[in-house]
Order: C-alpha cells, then sequence, then structure tokens
C-alpha cells in the first residue's frame, strides 16, 4: 500500500487515475487529491492551468511537501491532457521555434500580448499522441524542477480516450480530438450511463472507472499514454 498524491486537471480525472492505480498495483492504496483541493474553490483554478500554477508553487518545496503530509507521500502524480499541447498557446512559449521578446519577463499564463508569435501546431510537438506527450511531460518537468518520486501522465486527447478504449475500443482512440463531445456525448445515453445535462461529474465517471479498469489492458493495448502510465508506476511500486 502506498500513499500517493494526485495533482490533476480535474475531479473526475482522479476518479479514474486512482482506480486505474489500484488496478495496475493490485492493491488498494491511499490517495490524496491536491489539486484541484477537495472543494474546488482553493488558490489553484481548475484544468491545466491550475495543474501549472501548482507546480510552479510547488517546485522548490515539493520533498518537504510531500514529507509534512502524515503518513508522508511516497509518490506524486501530476496529469494533464494532450489537448493543451494541440490548441493552448501559453504551453509553447519555451519551444525552441518560439521566438518572443517577452519569453524571460512574462508568464506565458499572464500574457495578454496581441501579437503572439506562438504558432500551432508547433512545428516540433505537432505529431498527435507522441509530440504531446513529449511536450507536456518537458513542460512539467520544467517547471517542478524535481521529479523524483514523481509520474507524469498526459493522456491524449484527454483521459476521456481511457474511456472510450475501454468501452469502444477504436484503434485511432487517441488521435481523437476531444472524444468527451465526439463519442461520449454522442449516445444517448453513453453504454446504458447517462449523462445528467451532458455535464462531467462524479457520479458518472465513478461509473466509467469499473469498466476502464476491468478492461484495461485494452485500453494499454490502444493508448500509448496509459501504457506509460502502467510502467512508470510498475517502477515506482
Amino acid at each position: 500500500m502506498k500513499n500517493i498524491g494526485i495533482v490533476c486537471e480535474g475531479p473526475t480525472d482522479f476518479i479514474i487515475l486512482q482506480a486505474v492505480v489500484d488496478t495496475i498495483t493490485g492493491e488498494r492504496n491511499n490517495f490524496y487529491p491536491l489539486q484541484p483541493e477537495p472543494d474546488v474553490i482553493g488558490r489553484y483554478e481548475n484544468g491545466w492551468k491550475g495543474v501549472w500554477k501548482w507546480c510552479i508553487d510547488h517546485a522548490a518545496i515539493k520533498k518537504q511537501f510531500m514529507n509534512s503530509i502524515q503518513p508522508a507521500l511516497d509518490l506524486l502524480i501530476i496529469q494533464m491532457d494532450g489537448d493543451v499541447s494541440r490548441k493552448e498557446k501559453p504551453a509553447h512559449c519555451s519551444c525552441d521555434p518560439t521566438v518572443c521578446p517577452d519569453r524571460e519577463s512574462l508568464n506565458p499564463l499572464y500574457c495578454n500580448t496581441i501579437t503572439c508569435p506562438v504558432t500551432l501546431p508547433c512545428n516540433r510537438h505537432s505529431a498527435p499522441v507522441t509530440g504531446y506527450i513529449d511536450h507536456l511531460k518537458s513542460l512539467i518537468s520544467s517547471k517542478l524542477i524535481d521529479t523524483d518520486d514523481t509520474c507524469i501522465v498526459v493522456p491524449c486527447d484527454s483521459l476521456e480516450a481511457w474511456i472510450v478504449a475501454a468501452y469502444d475500443g477504436p484503434e485511432n482512440v487517441e488521435s481523437i480530438e476531444d472524444p468527451w463531445k465526439q463519442v461520449i456525448l454522442r449516445g444517448a445515453p453513453y453504454h446504458d450511463v447517462r449523462i445528467p445535462r451532458q455535464k462531467k461529474s462524479a457520479k458518472v465517471f465513478r461509473e466509467f472507472a469499473p469498466v476502464v479498469c476491468r478492461n484495461w489492458q485494452q485500453v494499454t493495448r490502444l493508448c500509448q499514454s496509459a501504457r506509460d502510465f502502467e510502467q512508470t508506476i510498475r517502477s515506482f511500486t
């Protein structure tokens, strides 16, 4: 049994990640939702920007922070969806092809430059899946500085791709842009799971989680990000 802290884009991601980790390790671990905070009204906003800000603020104190929680954390999981690399300009401000006079002086998250030099897709990270994963893992690592006892996971195009892979198994599942809208919401309901008001909710994702775990081998076969995640978790546990 491990004590695991999770920094992720939203509460629904936390539900899937903790279920999958228990499936990989074959035991029930203790999980702590670090970001977003349980009441979702903490210092950081939901989504990828909240993950970025958390990493920056905890970079210098990560080890002390992990030890300050009782019991101390054995592992930190940080999740950011691949669609950030696909569609968010601020994530590419530090990429080599980007030439910007404000690069060293402005935090990309707070930059309002009208004539932004970033073009999407970024030439260096334009390859779907592999490019997105490499880009965001490098981005998070650069902000966090110390990645000891840290697992960075980048589901592509989002963590919902793992859900679609578990239920439907399309070979190109990680190349589907916004699988929540393009696949899951197109069902009415989606494989007998009703989605009230077409919104993500903890209740809905708790129904998805057992199927993802039961079909985890299929998910890892179809999703490089899931294979990477499993390999990293196994290396720690």
